[in-house]
């Protein structure tokens, strides 16, 4: 096993012990949270939690910012899509009675009716928010707290963001989710030509003869109780399945925020650091959304995303290759140089092959900051060692140390601004959906 030397570190062997302790146990206590999805109830307690608990760690004013979420954008479609490819079904085999003309009309409207909702499918599934008008909303919150030496409002700062996810992704019926999810990459597609296929066959050659109706009936029942099912399963829009966040990479970017405001030595004057863990990341990243829009006054500020950490293969994502958005590469830089420092081993996550790239459908956390100008870049962990061993206390010794090795470099190596009289920053600006409640008000 790679043993981290702490004496690499760039944080004394107290601070990292200290920090280790806060982690092991926050992330612990986060696990009663487990079926945090967007907008439930777990979720806006596992909010409160962290708010409280930043809190009482830093003393600093920690707050939630509310805003309107949509849960079934992104996976939480799925489910409503195998219904939907059932009417097709229904409408296919309706089909088969009445005159040849009536089957073919029939037909061709389940063609139809399939073709819309596999639009519509893929528009929601893949966050966009055309169609955001006809889904239900929740409420979601965003914890921020924001740690600065500087009392001049109107001077220039530079602006470093730390933030994590805190919210679960949704899980499926099934308990072996990595199997349902390789088996739906499959059958989905398969099933899905397959019944196109039948579709068109039918309007041309009719189904007039007993062998004809068998053909056109029995093979497209079967495949379509294999395609509604595994469509449905794929992903469960209820808390009891979700799957778990194990709260690691929120606490260790609590951790990391924690261990500059208690140190405030440790900051220039003209250096803010901002806390951000995000709600409703799993529904087409709109906790990150939301907090670009609500902080218009972080504009230029360089953002370190911590999310899925699970192991201790500690990878960088510089960009979404499936959605062409690229990330910083200068801070990309920073990441990788600030953990070849310290002697651990850092790689940058892989994008060049056509799974690579469909891993990321679902995007990653720095996404949103990346599209709005925000130098980002993402830091997760989510796939095993190469030896399959779970995460360990080593391990987040090293995830520690690489983030607050990455902020003391970018205060290091980032220019200081040029101080030009500015005008007055507009104080919690948001979106016309956004509320802002404080630590003291929630």
């Amino acid at each position: 096993m790679d043993v981290f030397d702490t004496e690499n570190s760039v944080v004394s062997q107290e601070d990292l012990h200290d920090a280790i302790d806060f982690v092991s146990e926050f992330s612990l206590d986060l696990q009663q949270y487990k079926n945090r999805i967007t907008g439930s109830e777990s979720e806006t307690a596992c909010a409160r939690a962290i708010r409280s608990r930043l809190a009482d760690e830093t003393g600093a004013t920690v707050r939630l910012e509310a805003y309107r979420a949509y849960p079934l954008l992104g996976r939480g479609c799925l489910p409503f899509f195998g219904l939907w490819y059932l009417l097709c079904y229904v409408l296919y085999f309706v089909s088969f009675a009445g005159p040849r003309i009536a089957g073919i009309l029939l037909a061709l409207l389940a063609l139809a009716v399939y073709a819309v909702g596999v639009g519509a499918m893929l528009t929601m599934y893949l966050g966009k928010h055309k169609l955001k008008g006809i889904l239900s909303q929740k409420v979601s919150y965003n914890v921020v707290s924001e740690f600065s030496k500087n009392k001049d409002k109107l001077k220039k700062e530079r602006i470093i963001v730390i933030a994590d996810n805190h919210d679960a992704t949704l899980g499926n019926f099934v308990t072996d989710y990595k199997f349902m999810s390789k088996l739906a990459h499959v059958l989905v597609p398969l099933t899905s030509v397959v019944f196109v296929l039948f579709c068109i066959l039918k309007m041309a050659i009719g189904s007039d003869t007993p062998a004809k109706i068998t053909a056109f009936s029995v093979i497209p029942a079967v495949i379509g109780v294999i395609g509604i099912s595994v469509t449905v399963l794929r992903f469960s829009p209820f808390e009891r399945n979700a799957k778990q966040n194990n709260g690691v990479a929120t606490a260790v970017a609590m951790a990391t925020y924690a261990y500059f405001a208690e140190q405030p030595e440790l900051l220039p004057d003209d250096v803010r650091i901002v806390y951000a863990s995000l709600g409703g990341e799993n529904s087409a990243h709109s906790g990150s959304e939301a907090f670009v829009k609500a902080h218009p006054e972080f504009q230029g500020a360089k953002v370190l995303c911590l999310q899925d950490i699970e192991s201790g293969n500690f990878k960088i994502a510089e960009m979404n290759a499936m959605r062409k958005i690229q990330y910083s590469i200068p801070l990309v830089s920073v990441i990788r140089s600030g953990a070849h420092e310290q002697k651990i081993e850092i790689t940058t996550l892989p994008h060049d092959t056509l799974p690579q790239k469909l891993s990321s459908i679902h995007g990653y956390i720095s996404d949103e900051f990346a599209k709005n100008g925000l130098e980002t870049a993402t830091l997760l962990a989510a796939e095993p060692d190469a030896d399959g061993k779970e995460l360990d206390i080593n391990d987040l010794e090293k995830l520690f140390s690489i983030t607050v090795g990455t902020v003391l470099k970018l205060i290091k190596e980032s220019p200081a601004p040029s101080q030009e009289v500015k005008e007055q920053p507009a104080q919690n600006v948001t979106s016309e959906k956004m509320e802002i409640h404080s630590v003291s008000g929630k």
